[in-house]
């Protein structure tokens, strides 16, 4: 299959908006969908001979790390602590 110029249609999950408490809950989400074109890299195999080494992926689950949860929240202690645990700003893939 050649994906050289092919669009698709991804659906992700993102953060609504700042979770207060310990559990997000599923309003704290929302659902979105945005077209992503897929290409290959010049200089790459070319995705349509049989002995290209490109794979296209499909995640059909996902799983949010425990630790990503204070990174939800409005304020956590973490946040100040850890440089690459900052707050995530809702909206944000």
């Amino acid at each position: 299959m050649n994906v050289e110029n092919l669009e698709v249609t991804n659906k992700y999950v993102t953060l609504k908006s700042h979770i207060d408490g310990s559990r997000p809950q599923e309003s704290d989400f929302v659902l979105k969908t945005a077209t992503l074109r897929l290409s290959i890299e010049p200089g790459s195999s070319s995705g349509s001979d049989s002995d290209s080494e490109d794979v296209v992926l499909k995640n059909l689950y996902v799983s949010i790390d425990p630790y990503q949860i204070n990174r939800m929240k409005t304020v956590s202690s973490t946040q100040k602590l850890v440089s690459i645990a900052e707050r995530i700003t809702p909206g944000q893939f």
